[in-house]
């Protein structure tokens, strides 16, 4: 720390907490006989400059720092040796931007060009100034809060910390999510970085996509890994889970650690939800696009695939598990943890869900200024009329029920609508596959719980009280398939087993009203497990024995949380939360180290903090507070004070529990937690650890014609004795500290990938950054030890084996040795070690030439830029150079940067020597190796470096049985490895295409052969066929020719003799034919005469027998007429009459005559 140097400095009296300042004076002086150096500390008035702060963002921090913090100055002092360090609790160095440092600050404004806090207009800069906070410089609190609020306020709000990704909450909707997103980073995960795009200055998203967003989160223009992101973590696991299987794959079966972990915490309102469902849809994307690769069938609309049925298990679990709480619309009030299958495709095959400790108290007693469960406001506002008045709730809302009306809240702050949501679980219940019969049989148990909310009871003599015979009364009962009296009696009285007899006992009203709250939250429970085991159906796959699999959990459960009053649900979760911060520093900070310490490689301890005298507080055997409370609920007539004084004798002495005197008069204790001490209230504790139905209300639920409470009671805790060791004697707080080791369990057998969600602000307020707030989450979290061991630190290791067998490929090529997997390590030449030290030099080789020319393209475009924007400024060897001779402090790797050795310059002679005998190296090899290592600038020097010190450049150890690489020198090797296994696929693709098309080609050239002599043949018969059809018209011309000319030959000579013959002929034809004709004529004058004259006798008969009969009747007519004439005058006989009757033509028909 010299004159000049701008740094921060710590304030109270600053909402930052840190003030940018410089040192303007630094003079020697001594306290006593001891020597101090005392540092004159002022405002820092280029901190405008130096910081990257732009005139034109309108959320400047360096307008809040002017308003928060007035001119200042002060002298702080401070020991000789802290300043040689740079470490002082009160003074920390800030991280200038690198252009700044080149130039030597002649023109600020000017410098700005690749500041870590710079939004250039060029995109060049990485806003906060590295994407991963173990590339900073100086690596400390303000350090790491500025560039988390510079990108913050930059509306980016993921950043990397070595193996932790941190996201903050921007409380408001991000345009990083689309699918275009999304496949980039499994295009980056599948492809990786591609050495040969080192030179290039493009960035993928500006490639792809036009989004303004994310071109400001890849202002990088050094790297090609894309900034980071949820996808990116998630991608990550995923192809550590397909490096397992395929390393399970080279070692011949030998089982290798495949199975992956995303631990996603924080506190309250941080975001772990969201990002849970983030992580969920990459692994579903991944798994179609699996899917595809293996050429499988894209499901039809009609079909459901699991990756489908994964995804839709959140909305129904958040309705029922999630509810707005003072910090959070949407927090989960239980945890879960989701097992995801893979087979070793790539391709999703089942998922598993196991939670953990619901609240079920907020049913009774939600907090103020919260709400309850979701389900039951989204019933209310999205359930049809019909719904409604099935249920008995026409008309009703939430203000009627009590159990949502006590707090006055029933909406949600973020805006999101309880219709749409009541939709969206609906949609999701018949996605996963409940049948429409189970969700209206949930929805039906939901407006259950309502109404027995509301029912009442009044007091009777002698302390009875009896059941209010209301509305709410007999809907409850009705919905719940019993009927009034024996609800009544189930919630009014409890039965007494004696040895020889059963004595009913009737309650009081508080003891009926708690009977009442156990039995909604016993329904309510059971429902919840129930739907968790539906939905376990529905998407676990049984695995199958031939397909080799492995699985990534996803843990997303409560963050640490403290309220005004705390009680033994707080009690739970922040001891789980205890438990994994412990698993964390277990494998961040205490197996990493003695992992290190064990194998012997380079290392420098750091201190962390250890929780295990918490976790022994709470969970040790006989002696911990569950299992003095589980004590305590077996005693007889044992009460919560009784509990608490018990407590106080035995954990006062424990140096992380405190009771004062006030608290002792309260029944209160707190706990020193990793986040902070929690003042715990004891009340209601023994009945929240039984939870236990009664009986008689246990019984009820038996008898019930509810179809659904038959599938719900087996998950019900009831006082039925059923032996030792059962459900209904085991506690909540045993319960859950069994589930809570089976799942440290679980997560100790998979390699675990952190998200620390940071929540910015307690008002949910968007583009609102309070750095305190971050900066407790940061030290509870424990990620500021972690970004120290994760820079230092090397997170990827392989076996020997292992490694051989992976990067074999990337041996010299001179060197003809086998050393593939497929060949036996007896088959090879030398020893084992030799070999290994061979591949690992060639690889170092290859990675640190990797990272110069990188290095060298990076100096080169910062010059050619510099020059470009400040073309007056003078050359850059005419100013002075900070930090030269050491390694840009925000390249590519940063791997030389205090690294392990350096090579003597007495020793940097690059004549040839003979190879010393190479082995492994040993503790006293290593300590020699303990000063700092500048940077190699050329090939003779990296390689005059011996084999320790070239690893360490690289980024590698060589360990006793493993090998160690940085994150990023295992990128470049896993991109070089690509690059290899790329170039001999095309260079075998190119020899097998040679073979098939030569041939092809030879085919081709034998048919091409027999097409040519069938077309010739073709073609000299149809030559043939034309000479011979001339021929042949030729000679039938002649033979027509001949044949007419001898016919007129002919006709000439016969034509005189043939004339008589001809007359005589045609004189006899004619005569012949007069004959016959006239013969033809009279036959036919003869017929034609013959019928006519029948025809005119048919027509004269006719007519004769019509006179006739005309005649007849006018006889008659005059006879009958002469009668009647007679008669008149005198009756004359009719023999004497003169007239001769005709004889009459009996049956005579004209017909007949014809």
């Amino acid at each position: 720390m010299e004159i000049g140097a701008h740094v921060w400095f710590r304030s109270e009296t600053s909402r930052w907490g840190w003030v940018p300042a410089m040192i303007t004076k630094k003079e020697e002086g001594q306290v006593g006989k001891v020597p101090v150096i005392n540092l004159t500390l002022a405002n820092d008035p280029m901190f405008e400059h130096t910081d990257g702060y732009s005139p034109d963002n309108a959320r400047s921090t360096y307008s809040s720092f002017n308003n928060d913090e007035t001119a200042f100055e002060t002298v702080v002092t401070v020991d000789p040796e802290q300043l040689k360090t740079a470490d002082h609790e009160e003074i920390k160095l800030r991280n200038l931007p690198r252009s700044y440092q080149l130039n030597g600050a002649q023109s600020p404004r000017n410098s700005l060009l690749d500041s870590p806090s710079a939004a250039t207009e060029n995109g060049n800069a990485v806003i906060g100034g590295v994407d991963d906070l173990i590339g900073l410089t100086h690596l400390h609190e303000p350090a790491i809060l500025h560039a988390l609020r510079l990108r913050y306020n930059s509306d980016i709000i993921y950043t990397s910390t070595g193996p932790i990704l941190i996201a903050v909450n921007p409380f408001k909707d991000m345009p990083l999510y689309s699918n275009d997103v999304m496949h980039q980073y499994r295009i980056e995960g599948e492809k990786g970085t591609n050495a040969a795009e080192l030179n290039e200055t493009h960035t993928p998203f500006k490639r792809r996509t036009n989004d303004a967003l994310i071109k400001k989160m890849n202002r990088n223009k050094s790297t090609n890994r894309l900034p980071p992101h949820a996808y990116q973590s998630a991608d990550d696991a995923y192809r550590a889970m397909m490096r397992g299987m395929e390393n399970n794959v080279l070692m011949n079966g030998e089982k290798m650690p495949t199975n992956q972990s995303i631990l996603v915490s924080g506190e309250s309102g941080a975001g772990k939800t969201v990002t849970t469902k983030i992580v969920l849809n990459y692994f579903a994307m991944l798994s179609k696009v699996a899917s595809k690769t293996m050429g499988e069938s894209s499901p039809t609309e009609d079909d459901i695939c699991i990756e489908q049925q994964v995804l839709q298990s959140n909305p129904i679990l958040e309705s029922f598990g999630n509810a707005r709480t003072i910090k959070n619309d949407n927090s989960s009030r239980f945890g879960k943890y989701i097992d995801i299958q893979f087979n070793s495709s790539g391709k999703l095959t089942g998922a598993s869900i196991e939670t953990y400790l619901l609240e079920k108290v907020r049913l009774i007693h939600p907090g103020q200024n919260e709400r309850n469960y979701h389900v039951f406001y989204q019933f209310l506002s999205g359930a049809s009329r019909d719904e409604k008045s099935q249920f008995f709730v026409e008309d009703m809302g939430a203000e009627d029920f009590k159990l949502l009306n006590q707090t006055n809240e029933y909406g949600r702050r973020d805006n999101v609508s309880d219709r749409a949501n009541h939709e969206a679980m609906k949609k999701a219940m018949s996605t996963i596959g409940f049948s429409e019969v189970v969700t209206q049989s949930l929805m039906r148990l939901v407006v259950a719980v309502l109404w027995a909310g509301n029912m009442k009871f009044k007091e009777m003599k002698d302390e009875a009280c009896y059941l209010v015979d209301d509305d709410a009364a007999n809907a409850a009962a009705s919905l719940l398939g019993v009927t009034f009296e024996d609800l009544s009696s189930a919630l009014t009285s409890r039965t007494i087993n004696t040895v020889h007899e059963q004595i009913e006992k009737s309650l009081n009203v508080h003891q009926a009203v708690k009977a009442k709250e156990a039995l909604i939250k016993a329904v309510y429970g059971g429902a919840f497990d129930f739907i968790v085991e539906k939905v376990n159906k529905s998407i676990h796959k049984v695995k199958s024995t031939n397909n080799r699999g492995a699985s990534i959990g996803v843990l997303d459960i409560f963050g640490f949380e403290t309220f005004q009053k705390n009680n033994f649900e707080q009690l739970c979760i922040n001891y789980t939360n205890e438990a994994l911060q412990q698993q964390f520093n277990k494998y961040v900070f205490k197996l990493e180290q003695l992992e290190y310490e064990k194998e012997g490689i380079l290392w420098k301890y750091i201190a962390f903090p250890d929780n295990q005298n918490v976790l022994d507080l709470i969970d040790m055997k006989h002696t911990g507070m569950l299992a003095i409370l589980d004590e305590q609920c077996i005693v007889p007539k044992s009460t919560d004070q009784k509990f608490t004084r018990y407590l106080y004798s035995r954990a006062d002495q424990h140096k992380r529990f405190s009771a004062s005197s006030a608290q002792r008069v309260r029944y209160q204790f707190s706990i020193e937690h990793y986040a902070g001490a929690v003042e715990y209230n004891t009340e209601g504790w023994l009945e929240k650890n039984k939870d236990q139905l009664p009986a008689k209300a246990a019984a009820l639920l038996k008898n019930s014609t509810f179809n659904l409470l038959g599938h719900v009671k087996k998950y019900v805790r009831s006082d039925e004795r059923k032996g030792r060791g059962s459900i209904s004697t085991k506690s909540v707080g045993a319960q859950f500290s069994s589930q809570l080791k089976t799942l440290r369990s679980r997560i100790d057998v998979t390699t675990p990938h952190y998200i620390r969600c940071l929540k910015p602000n307690d008002d949910l307020e968007p583009n609102m950054f309070e750095p305190k707030n971050i900066v407790e989450q940061l030290r509870c979290g424990g990620v500021l030890e972690a970004v120290r061991v994760s820079r230092a630190g090397y997170p990827t290791r392989y076996p020997h084996d292992v490694f051989m067998a992976r990067y074999y490929i990337l041996g010299d090529s001179k060197d003809q040795t086998p050393m593939s997997p497929i060949e036996s390590v007896a088959n090879w030449f030398g020893s084992k070690e030799e070999k290994l030290k061979k591949l690992i030099s060639k690889i170092a080789y290859e990675v640190w030439d990797a990272d110069r020319q990188m290095l060298h393209h990076i100096l080169e475009t910062e010059k050619a830029q510099i020059e470009l924007e400040s073309p007056k400024t003078k050359h850059l060897s005419n100013t002075p150079v900070y930090f030269k001779g050491s390694a840009i402090v925000n390249g590519p790797q940063s791997l030389a940067v205090k690294s392990s050795v350096q090579t003597p310059p007495e020793k940097r002679t690059f004549n040839k020597k003979k190879p010393a005998r190479m082995s492994l190296m040993s503790m006293k090899e290593r300590a020699k190796h303990s000063q700092n290592l500048v940077q190699p600038e050329s090939k003779e020097e990296f390689m005059s470096l011996d084999f320790v010190s070239r690893c360490a450049v690289a980024g590698l150890q060589l360990g006793r049985t493993k090998v160690f690489l940085r994150r990023e020198a295992f990128d470049r090797i896993e991109a070089l490895r690509s690059g290899k296994f790329f170039g001999s696929a095309v260079k075998i693709q190119a020899l097998v295409r040679g073979k098939v098309y030569r041939k092809h080609f030879l085919k081709m050239r034998e048919a091409a052969v027999k097409i040519q002599s069938i077309g010739r043949i073709c073609y000299a018969r149809r030559a043939v066929a034309r000479q011979r059809s001339g021929l042949i018209i030729a000679t039938n011309a002649a033979m027509m020719i001949q044949q007419a000319f001898r016919i007129s030959m002919y006709r000439k000579k016969e034509s005189k003799s043939n004339y008589v013959d001809t007359h005589a002929a045609v004189l006899i034809q004619s005569a012949f034919r007069g004959f016959h004709g006239r013969n033809l004529y009279f036959k036919c004058m003869w017929g034609i005469i013959s019928l006519q004259a029948l025809h005119r006798g048919r027509q004269a008969r006719a007519r004769y027998f019509q006179a006739r009969l005309q005649t007849e009747q006018e006889k008659k007519a005059l006879d009958a007429t002469r009668q009647k004439v007679a008669r008149q005058q005198t009756i004359i006989p009719v023999e004497s009459s003169p007239i001769v009757q005709a004889e009459p033509l009996v049956g005579a028909n004209i017909s007949d005559l014809y």
